[in-house]
């Protein structure tokens, strides 16, 4: 086993492995997350963002289980507040130290923490619901068409119209509230801190800063309760970026291209159904914050929101974002990234 030496004679200290070693433990690092670990699984990127791939929990695991480091967790210190008599209100914290030991000795250590006062946590958001249907579906109704309210069909509503001043529609919350059921989320708190600390420990313990951060790695959309599922957005810089030739052009497309590119696809194209339209509002809402969701809609269509599109404009969408499980492309993921980046 090498160790670390100081020269006597010079008092300077001497590498503990040769640069030929080195070289190889890169280039194994290399070869294990390129061939073994998946994007959107293990690591992912945000849209409209320039940061490295965030390192998640499967791929943290992973690297722990590939360098042999055994991971334990030590609690430094927990809040549990469930009457929130010392807080005013319920309240949840979690501070998790983990070391990983490799042959008994630790090879490295990261600590996290997460309490139920984060805004994820705190508060949701709280949709209207129609007294018909049940549905969390209600939209304000245009004014050229009466105003009023709409229990709106295109998501998952039943049709229903309402009054403008109707208490059944004015009288329930809606937008961002806070969550009233804040003991449901315990065991997530508790979890996310163990998983903050983990990721913490094996970037420290692996050298894997090189490829990946942690800043981001829980980041959410606006009072969303679920994490943002996560694509690769970028080759990696010893890698041709991938090119699609859907259209005769080379994606990702320039948004000036971007938006001929969509209009053209909306022109004649078979209206898209409910479950069509349900798949790309939740696809885009839990990738994208709602205010660049209607930034995107705007800017390739001139709409406010997903509310005011076409059934074909719908169909163009499902058709771009090439759902798979859910999960949009990295091609349109890229493209929605360049639109929301630069002001148009």
């Amino acid at each position: 086993m090498n160790e670390l030496t100081i020269s006597k004679e010079n008092s300077y200290l001497s590498p503990v492995v040769n640069v030929t070693t080195a070289l190889t433990r890169y280039q194994d690092m290399k070869d294990f997350i390129e061939k073994v670990l998946h994007p959107g699984v293990d690591f992912g990127t945000i849209p409209g963002t320039n940061t490295k791939a965030v390192l998640l929990k499967p791929g943290a695991e992973k690297l722990a289980a590939f360098f042999g480091l055994t991971v334990t967790y030590e609690i430094i210190e927990k809040v549990t507040d469930w009457t929130g008599k010392e807080h005013g209100e319920p309240f949840f914290y979690y501070h998790y130290k983990t070391k990983l030991l490799r042959q008994g000795l630790v090879a490295g250590e990261g600590e996290g923490s997460c309490n139920s006062w984060e805004t994820k946590y705190r508060y949701r958001k709280s949709e209207r619901v129609c007294p018909a249907c049940g549905a969390e579906a209600i939209i304000k109704g245009k004014a050229e068409y009466g105003g009023g309210w709409i229990c709106f069909n295109k998501k998952g509503g039943c049709g229903a119209k309402y009054k403008e001043d109707d208490p059944a529609i004015t009288s329930q919350p809606a937008g961002k509230v806070p969550n009233p059921d804040v003991a449901d989320v315990v065991n997530t708190v508790q979890k996310m801190a163990q998983k903050r600390s983990l990721v913490a420990a094996v970037l420290n313990a692996t050298n894997a800063s090189d490829w990946f951060t942690q800043d981001v790695e829980d980041y959410v959309t606006d009072a969303s309760f679920t994490e943002v599922k996560t694509v690769d957005l970028k080759p990696r810089q010893d890698e041709p970026a991938k090119q699609e030739t859907k259209t005769g052009n080379k994606r990702p497309l320039a948004p000036d291209k971007l938006k001929a590119y969509m209009a053209k696809k909306a022109e004649g194209a078979t209206p898209a159904t409910d479950e069509v339209i349900a798949d790309v509002v939740e696809a885009l809402t839990g990738f994208v914050k709602p205010e660049s969701i209607n930034a995107v809609i705007k800017f390739l269509y001139g709409a406010k929101s997903l509310d005011d599109l076409t059934p074909e404009q719908f169909s163009a969408l499902h058709a771009w974002l090439g759902l798979k499980d859910g999960i949009i492309e990295p091609l349109a993921l890229d493209e929605i990234g360049s639109i929301i980046s630069n002001p148009f």
